[in-house]
């Protein structure tokens, strides 16, 4: 199974279901992988300016999809309480690893 196209497939068809523009899948897919996510980097990787940025993750934390941790600078996002079970559960069970001879 590769878990990076299954999470973001995932997350593609929960943020179409919100609506959302398809550029928030950079900011959700490192959260639901279990890393922290800065405006910033997610800036960057979409592609946006610091306004656009800051507006996505606003509504993202709004819906609780993302959480805010730390103050001012420090400021990192994490996944949110209501970001979608199923593929949080998905990314965080442990997987059996395959036989690679068999």
């Amino acid at each position: 199974m590769n878990t990076t196209r299954e999470v973001w497939t995932a997350l593609d068809e929960a943020v179409e279901q919100r609506g959302w523009p398809d550029r928030m899948l950079y900011a959700l897919y490192p959260a639901v992988m279990g890393n922290r996510l800065r405006r910033a980097t997610y800036q960057a990787d979409a592609e946006l300016s610091e306004q656009q940025a800051q507006r996505d993750i606003r509504e993202l934390v709004r819906a609780n999809w993302l959480a805010a941790q730390g103050e001012a600078q420090g400021r990192y996002y994490t996944a949110g309480p209501d970001l979608p079970e199923a593929i949080v559960r998905g990314v965080r069970e442990p997987r059996p690893l395959r036989d690679p001879y068999a």
